[in-house]
């Protein structure tokens, strides 16, 4: 019997590139009216579950903070805090989940930087 060898490294970015593609929750962009929000100060990011984050985590004015969104690619968080004025990084390991960040970011004019990288 031959053993398998899996590289999870290729399988989760297969996976999530995947989603992408199929729609799934993690990977469906903010809205511009959720953008607008943020800007104006009303936001809340979610990471696991359903529940927002609580503020009380974050800074209360993110204005020129660094953020750095580790394996959050998706078009959800890392915009959000850039239009709450974050300095906002995004690393990910799936192309297409940073690609909607990088959508966000071109159509609702914000400055976020997204890196490729295994996670």
């Amino acid at each position: 019997m031959q053993d398998i060898v899996v590289d999870p490294v290729a399988h989760n970015r297969a996976a999530w590139d995947k989603y992408v593609q199929e729609g799934n929750e993690w990977s469906r962009p903010v809205s511009a009216e959720d953008v607008e929000r943020a800007r104006m100060g009303d936001w809340s990011i979610v990471l696991i579950g359903r529940e927002p984050v609580d503020r009380s985590w974050l800074p209360t004015d993110l204005t020129g903070k660094d953020v750095l969104c580790l394996a959050s690619g998706g078009g959800q968080q890392g915009p959000i805090l850039a239009a709450a004025g974050a300095r906002v990084t995004v690393f990910d390991n799936s192309p297409r989940q940073l690609g909607q960040d990088q959508m966000v970011a071109a159509r609702d004019g914000l400055e976020l930087r997204t890196v490729l990288g295994p996670v």
